[in-house]
C-alpha cells in the first residue's frame, strides 16, 4: 500500500513537471529590440540556442526540430541542431560541431546606397583630352537593387550610368569625362548616386572627389605654360605606367596609359603657349 502511495506520489510529480513544461514552452515567444530593429524571438523549441552577429546585427539562432541534423546536448536538452534554411547564414563553431547558422527570423529590410570613394587618372588634363572617373558604390542592403549614378563636374553632369548591385556588393564605376569644349578652369569632380525606393539615408549617396585643372594640352605641371619644366617632368617619367614608381598620371598626356612618344609630341607641339 505505501509502494502505492509512492508511486502515485512520483506520477502525480511527472504530470505537474509536464504541464509546467508544456506552460513554459507556450509563454517562450517573445519581442527583443537591438539596435532599431526588433527581433520576434519565436522559438521552436523551449530551449534558447545562441546569438550569433553577423554584418553589424545580432540573430537569435533557433533550432528547427522539422529537419533532420547532428543531435547535441546542452544545458541538459538534447536539440536536433539543423537550421531552418532561409534568410542570412554563415558558420559557427559550437562545442565539437560547426553549425550552419541561418535565422529564422530575419531583420526587416532596409533600401541603402552608399558612394565610398572617386579617384581620378590625373589632377591635370590638357583641353581636348580624356579624364577617367572611377566611383565606388556599395548597395549595403540585402536585396539586389538596380541603381543610377552620375558624376559631375562641379554642378554640371558629365554622364549617368545605370548597374545592378547584388545583396552587399560594392563594385567601382567608371566615367570618363572629353575636355573637348570645357573652359581652361578648376573644377571639383563629385558623384551622386539617385536614391531607391524605400531609401531613407541619403546623406552618403553623394561624394566630393579631388580638384581638377583642364589647362592647355603640354601644361603638365599645371602652371598654365607649356616649358622646360614640363619636358622634364615628362622625362622623368617616360616609359612608365601605372604600375611603375616613376610614374606621374599628368605626364600621361593622352590618357593611354603610357608615358610615351605621343605625349611627348603634344608637348612639342605646344611648347611656348601659355
Amino acid at each position: 500500500m505505501t509502494l502505492m502511495r509512492s508511486q502515485r506520489k512520483i506520477a502525480s510529480s511527472v504530470i505537474s513537471a509536464s504541464i509546467l513544461f508544456i506552460l513554459f514552452s507556450i509563454n517562450s515567444t517573445y519581442t527583443t529590440t537591438e539596435g532599431d530593429y526588433s527581433n520576434d524571438n519565436s522559438f521552436l523549441t523551449d530551449v534558447y540556442e545562441s546569438t550569433h552577429t553577423e554584418n553589424g546585427y545580432k540573430a537569435d539562432i533557433i533550432v528547427n526540430p522539422g529537419i533532420s541534423g547532428t543531435y547535441s546536448k546542452e544545458n541538459g536538452y538534447g536539440l536536433d541542431l539543423s537550421i531552418n534554411p532561409t534568410g542570412v547564414g554563415g558558420l559557427h563553431e559550437e562545442g565539437e560541431y560547426t553549425l550552419e547558422l541561418i535565422p529564422e527570423k530575419s531583420f526587416p529590410e532596409q533600401s541603402n546606397l552608399r558612394i565610398t570613394n572617386i579617384t581620378v587618372c590625373k589632377t591635370i588634363v590638357g583641353q581636348g583630352y580624356l579624364l577617367h572617373i572611377n566611383v565606388a558604390v556599395e548597395n549595403q542592403a540585402y536585396m539586389p537593387e538596380r541603381i543610377s549614378v552620375t558624376a559631375y563636374t562641379d554642378t554640371t553632369p558629365i554622364q549617368t550610368q545605370t548597374i545592378t548591385l547584388t545583396s552587399r556588393e560594392l563594385t567601382t564605376v567608371t566615367f570618363t569625362w572629353d575636355t573637348t569644349g570645357t573652359a581652361k578652369a578648376d573644377y571639383t569632380i563629385s558623384a551622386y548616386t539617385h536614391p531607391v525606393a524605400g531609401e531613407t539615408i541619403t546623406v552618403d549617396n553623394t561624394k566630393t572627389g579631388d580638384n581638377v585643372k583642364v589647362t592647355i594640352p603640354g601644361d603638365i605641371t599645371g602652371d598654365n605654360q607649356v616649358n622646360i619644366l614640363d619636358i622634364y617632368a615628362l622625362g622623368k617619367a617616360y616609359g612608365s605606367t601605372p604600375s611603375n614608381s616613376n610614374r606621374n598620371p599628368n605626364a600621361n598626356i593622352n590618357c593611354d596609359g603610357t608615358v610615351n612618344n605621343p605625349d611627348l609630341t603634344i608637348v612639342c607641339t605646344n611648347y611656348g603657349n601659355h
